[in-house]
């Protein structure tokens, strides 16, 4: 008898079968949106839409995964609009605002006049999207969204100077906790 050794190569998983078996991370954030009783509606494939309420209103907020760049984009859009010859100090609360946001960022879109929180998750390499991660995503954008809107508010519409907007909404803020 010849003895013929074998050899068992182990499978080396490819990055396009990780993708695969990834799963798209929009399911986890439905998952997540129907645990917590969020109102959300589902667009397609790649984009949901949920409320979150906060203190002092409720934000729309829209999430869409990119497959190609493998990456979940958090968008939080503030309702109305800036009114003119505010839009200096609106950017320089922003400014301000972005200076103390862990993470994600404040735009403001000049042809909309609208406001947005702006958030990024990448999930390169075939990584999957965490319950926890999905959590802590909006819960920035909601700590985001309940500095920024009164703030904004107090700009626009109390004709109050950014650095006086944004120390009343901390004071305001200190008082709730």
């Amino acid at each position: 008898m010849s003895s013929v050794k074998t050899k068992c190569v182990k499978p080396v998983p490819t990055l396009s079968g990780m993708r695969a078996m990834r799963g798209n991370p929009l399911d986890v954030v439905e998952r997540l949106c129907i645990a917590e009783h969020y109102d959300y509606e589902r667009l397609g494939a790649n984009e949901i839409h949920l409320t979150l309420n906060s203190l002092w209103c409720d934000h729309d907020v829209s999430l869409r995964w990119s497959g190609t760049d493998e990456s979940v984009q958090l968008f939080l859009m503030f309702e109305g609009r800036i009114p003119g010859g505010r839009t200096n100090d609106i950017c320089r609360l922003l400014s301000l605002l972005n200076e103390r946001l862990k993470a994600g960022h404040f735009d403001f879109w000049d042809k909309s006049g609208s406001l947005i929180y702006r958030n990024n998750l990448s999930l390169s390499g075939g990584a999957a999207l965490k319950t926890e991660q999905a959590m802590n995503l909006l819960a920035l954008a909601l700590e985001a969204a309940e500095r920024g809107y009164p703030a904004c508010q107090y700009v626009a519409w109390a004709g109050q100077s950014p650095e006086d907007a944004l120390t009343k909404t901390l004071i305001e803020l200190s008082k709730q906790a």
